[in-house]
Formats: C-alpha cells, structure tokens, sequence
C-alpha cells in the first residue's frame, strides 16, 4: 500500500478552496494605503494595475483578439509599483514570474464576467483620468463632501460584481457536471468508438 498524499482525499472543491487560500511561501510586501505591509492581496480587485496596459487589453479585444482574460489581467498588474522585497528592494524577474504564477492558480476558479467587469471598470476609471469621459462637479465632490456615501454606492457595485461571479461561475459549474467531456471520464470517446 503506497503513502496517501494529504490532497488525495480532498474533494475537487476541497482543492480548490484550499488552493485559493495559500499563502505564498516569498518574503514581500505590498504597497497599500500608503503603507507597506506583509499581507498580500486576497482578491483580483486588491491588485495593483497599470491602468495604460489595461487600455491597450481593451484596444486589443476590440480588433477582434481572443484572448485568456486572467493571464491578460495579470499582464496588467503593476507589480513593480505595488509589491517589494522584505528590504523595500524592486522585484526582480522571478519574483514577479512567482507572483504571476500564484495568483494564476489563486484566481483560476474566478468567474470571467468578475475578471471582465473588473477590467471595464479599471478601463473606465482611465478614460475619466484621460478626461475621455467627464463627471460633474457633484459627482466629483462626493468622497469628499459625503464620504459615508460613496463607500456605501462602491460597495455596492462590488457586491454587485461579486454576485455576478458567483452565478457565472454556479452556471459553469452546472455546465460541466453536464459535459462528460469536461470530467475527463473518457466516455464521450468510448461512445464514438463504440459507433
């Protein structure tokens, strides 16, 4: 009788769960609020952009380009700009290689239409900067001037989004325990065979 491995008893969405709540195993801090900290971003939306890469992600899909929507959003990150080593050095190439790579795996059951909406809105949020697009000045003044409620009207919208990633992704699921292609069960090829 071979050694069981500790993840072969989990369940897929065991594995997944667990996989999502890995803590990477590097020594970097991340810029937030100001400040350095240890603790790392837990979600897509926490992650630093470059608001030019995410204009010319969108310029690219426009022209008709298929893409893998979590790479591109990753390609996006600025992770320079937000994350350092322990000492407050520049990452290097490999560092930034490991964070691309954790938070691929981190964020590969999140829903498209999150990782979608996430990126029209960072798309938008520099066409305002550009002044593409013009707000008023009551708008403007609203953190401001009554800051109480814009956090109330964002978190909303990223309640909002949320949810909106939770259906898509239980509609993928349904999906897939639908497709016997999906579950890699071979019987959609044994059933050609057998024809």
């Amino acid at each position: 009788m071979r050694p069981q491995r500790c993840n072969e008893s989990l369940t897929h969405d065991s594995r997944l769960v667990l996989a999502y709540n890995l803590r990477m195993d590097m020594n970097l801090r991340f810029f937030t609020r100001g400040e350095l900290t240890d603790a790392l971003p837990e979600t897509p939306h926490e992650l630093p952009y470059d608001r030019g890469k995410i204009d010319a992600l969108v310029d690219r899909v426009r022209t008709g380009q298929a893409l893998d929507l979590l790479t591109e959003l990753l390609a996006c990150v600025d992770w320079r700009g937000g994350f350092t080593d322990e000492d407050g050095r520049p990452l290097t190439l490999e560092d930034i290689a490991r964070l691309i790579a954790y938070y691929k795996r981190k964020f590969s059951d999140v829903g498209i239409v999150y990782l979608a909406d996430l990126v029209s809105t960072e798309f938008m949020t520099e066409q305002r900067a550009r002044g593409d697009i013009a707000f008023s000045a009551k708008l403007m003044g609203l953190p401001q001037e009554d800051p109480e409620l814009w956090q109330e009207i964002r978190l909303f919208f990223r309640r909002k989004e949320f949810v909106t990633a939770l259906l898509v992704q239980a509609h993928a699921s349904r999906w897939a325990s639908l497709n016997p292609d999906r579950q890699g069960t071979g019987a959609t090829d044994q059933g050609l065979a057998d024809q």
